[in-house]
């Protein structure tokens, strides 16, 4: 089955996603320390982000497509980094657009949205972007060479 066209079909979209995912989160990490002491970020800048996360999710569904039909990573790690990819996801949609969605989650939501105020919110986003583009690096290395 590992020379089938579902494995090469499942192999290429994974490679790609997991290569744009690298690009965009590193683009996104810039963006957002350029970002840092400013106002707050643009429509534009969520619109990237959301599709950071779109590719994340689908390199995880890829990934799981290439598990299940036997095709294994070459280090067992590599599954590691594609869960802490789809962790730090879920954390970006917490912070959501502007920390709007903090507002929501509790009953000291309210001031944990206004903690985070646009220089802040910088940093929590460049961290999240951050370690989303160590982890598709890390996961780009151990699945191209098994290192």
């Amino acid at each position: 089955m590992r020379n089938g066209l579902i494995y090469h079909m499942l192999l290429v979209g994974h490679v790609t996603m997991a290569i744009a995912g690298f690009i965009v989160s590193g683009g996104l990490a810039i963006a957002a320390w350029r970002q840092r002491g400013k106002a707050a970020f643009s429509p534009q800048f969520w619109r990237w982000q959301t599709l950071v996360q779109i590719i994340t999710v689908l390199l995880g569904a890829f990934g799981l497509g290439l598990f299940l039909i036997g095709s294994r990573p070459k280090v067992i790690w590599h599954l590691l980094y594609g869960a802490l990819a789809l962790l730090t996801v879920l954390m970006q949609r917490a912070v959501g657009t502007d920390g709007a969605i903090l507002a929501g989650m509790s009953a000291g939501g309210q001031e944990a949205a206004q903690a985070l105020e646009p220089r802040r919110l910088a940093w929590v986003v460049f961290g999240l972007n951050i370690f989303l583009w160590a982890m598709y690096g890390r996961g780009l290395s151990t699945g191209f060479f098994g290192v």
